[in-house]
């Protein structure tokens, strides 16, 4: 097999790339402002905390985040990045929010007033079933409390889940209006940089694009990348190659539903983008 060619810039949106860029020890500056732009609140300092989380009982099911931290004042936080597409991805939320939550519970008594939590999930695909609820089909930012359905009001506010939907993300760097704009743009196209962009504004992203330099990575580092990188390619090979079956089959099922009406072989080659061939094959 042919080997890719090494990147000038990492990909974020893989578990390797966003651990190496957010869940290291010499880039957690990088994860604290994320966090704070996302968030919109101030987070003096954080630590990494174990991202292993085990059931009540050793049958129970384990959770293992991408990115787990605490910061000074007590707020818990989770990270999650998803290149594949998960239909439940935020059930998967609710439930990873559960493990910190009961983490905090001590023995005895207890008035259940727990630290906050926070859940950050990074997609590579589209939030399909919020659709019908956007306001602005240009917001690609989505948060979502505890609240009373019938007057908005919050039933608590330590509990927090934001999505940040990288993969819909349309806009040119000089369409983006702001800082949160600016780095949905950068974790969607840094693979496909030969340089870094002209035009970002804010000092964040000179940390953010020397700690993603592919040259700058330890030799074992670099063979994990490219292994990973061979994975995601032929996942995402085989899932173009499944639409692209998908769509024959829906050409073809037309196209006998057409002949099924007599309709001349011409018009249905014409609807359907088959050949007059293929469709008297048929």
């Amino acid at each position: 097999m042919k080997q890719l060619a090494d990147p000038k810039f990492i990909s974020p949106m893989v578990d390797f790339g966003f651990k190496t860029l957010f869940g290291t020890q010499r880039n957690i500056n990088l994860l604290r402002r994320m966090l704070e732009m996302v968030f919109k609140c101030r987070i003096p300092d954080i630590q990494f905390i174990n991202i292993e989380h085990q059931g009540d009982t050793e049958e129970d099911r384990k959770a293992f985040f991408d990115v787990a931290c605490r910061s000074d004042d007590g707020r818990e936080f989770i990270v999650e990045v998803q290149l594949k597409r998960q239909e439940f991805f935020p059930e998967r939320a609710v439930y990873y929010s559960t493990f910190p939550i009961t983490a905090q519970a001590p023995t005895g008594r207890w008035n259940y007033a727990f630290q906050p939590v926070y859940f950050l999930g990074l997609i590579n695909f589209n939030m399909r079933h919020l659709e019908p609820v956007k306001a602005d089909p240009t917001q690609f930012i989505h948060f979502f409390s505890l609240l009373d359905e019938q007057t908005g009001e919050l039933m608590t506010d330590r509990l927090r889940y934001a999505f940040l939907e990288v993969g819909r993300f349309d806009k040119t760097l000089e369409e983006c209006e702001s800082f949160e704009e600016e780095f949905l743009y950068v974790m969607k196209n840094l693979p496909t940089f030969a340089t870094r962009p002209d035009g970002l504004s804010d000092k964040f992203f000179d940390e953010f694009f020397e700690a993603a330099e592919f040259a700058s990575l330890p030799a074992e580092d670099k063979k994990t990348y490219r292994k990973t990188m061979g994975t995601v390619n032929d996942y995402l090979n085989t899932i173009d190659y499944a639409r692209k079956e998908g769509r024959e089959e829906e050409r073809v099922e037309t196209a006998r539903r057409m002949l099924a009406d007599n309709a001349p072989a011409e018009l249905i080659a014409k609807y359907t983008g088959l050949t007059v061939e293929q469709v008297m094959a048929l």
